[in-house]
């Protein structure tokens, strides 16, 4: 099986700011569109304290600044919906997409109770209000005069459509059944987050295919997507001894939010250590045919496309454009 790749970017940074952040990423986008990566995806995230880097608040801005500088398609990875008005969500899309000239991927998930209580939401409300707002997208992007669902109402159309016939392609994120479930329903593909291990990978990607064919919908043409923090050099030395600070540091604030389990040990453990724990189910890692074999396992799982997370942490411009260029040069003319 192909596989495709794709640029998963950390716009926010600890030292830089936005304008300097998308000046210093024009590097790796020109690199991917040599190579041959199709998208680059930003991540979403409300952070509450100052400092750290990771994903933005607002990725649809960085998107839309960042659009006229490539020809791939953009997109979000992901986009949280407990975050926004579904209305919001359905009219910036499409402005998006717009601006873009019909090159957006919206990918969607859920996040935590923490979020959707920090938003005013009721946890135990969460997946059918996801669920009505997937199917009110489609409804408002096919020119349907307003949607009534169990907890999302609209009243009246969307006065700006996209560019893409029924709207931008949606990428369904979440570890449970209900996630791939709502993706086959509403969704274009499955998207498994930086923190999933790859046996949930693998379960929700049969899960996903499944309730594809339950649906009478073709399972062969599933389209499965991982995000992995990734970091390719030409010695395993040299990849591991970067991954340790910069992969751990990604791994680390996922350890201290409970995304890694609730071990109280690994919460406190430092990056390094935490890379080690956590590199073979989580992390692209080591030099090309390491990195070959191991995405070898994920086309195994069913995965189709690889979003490639090279910018972690504030890492050296120089250790990514590396990454994007072995990655080009010798892992995606393997896996074609």
């Amino acid at each position: 099986m192909s596989i495709r790749f794709g640029l998963a970017l950390d716009f926010r940074s600890a030292v830089r700011t936005l304008d300097e952040q998308l000046a210093r990423y024009i590097e790796l986008i020109r690199l991917g569109e040599r190579y041959g990566f199709e998208s680059v995806t930003a991540g979403e995230t409300y952070a509450a304290r100052p400092g750290g880097g990771g994903h933005l608040p607002s990725p649809f801005l960085a998107l839309a600044a960042l659009a006229p500088q490539t020809r791939m398609k953009v997109g979000t990875g992901v986009t949280l919906l407990p975050a926004w008005h579904p209305l919001r969500l359905a009219y910036d899309a499409a402005v998006l997409d717009q601006l873009s000239g019909g090159r957006l991927i919206l990918g969607v998930g859920l996040g935590t109770p923490p979020l959707y209580r920090r938003f005013g939401l009721d946890p135990e409300r969460m997946a059918d209000y996801a669920d009505d707002t997937l199917a009110m997208l489609r409804a408002l992007w096919t020119g349907e005069n307003g949607f009534q669902g169990k907890y999302v109402s609209v009243e009246g159309g969307v006065g700006i459509s996209p560019i893409q016939h029924g709207g931008p392609a949606i990428w369904v994120g979440g570890s449970r059944r209900r996630s791939v479930e709502r993706a086959a329903e509403w969704g274009d593909g499955y998207i498994a987050s930086s923190n999933y291990p790859l046996d949930t990978v693998a379960r929700q990607s049969g899960r996903y295919r499944a309730a594809l064919r339950a649906r009478g919908k073709d399972s062969s043409a599933a389209v499965v997507v991982a995000n992995r923090l990734t970091l390719v050099a030409e010695s395993e030395a040299e990849a591991r001894e970067a991954a340790r600070a910069y992969v751990g540091a990604v791994l680390q604030s996922y350890a201290r939010a409970g995304a890694l389990g609730d071990d109280l040990r690994t919460a406190s453990a430092p990056p390094g250590e935490l890379f080690e724990a956590f590199d073979t189910d989580h992390c692209l890692v080591g030099t090309p045919d390491q990195v070959i074999a191991r995405i070898r396992q994920y086309t195994d799982a069913g995965v189709t496309h690889i979003q490639a997370r090279v910018s972690p942490a504030d890492i050296p411009l120089e250790i990514a454009a590396r990454s994007v260029e072995l990655l080009g040069k010798a892992v995606l003319p393997a896996l074609q």
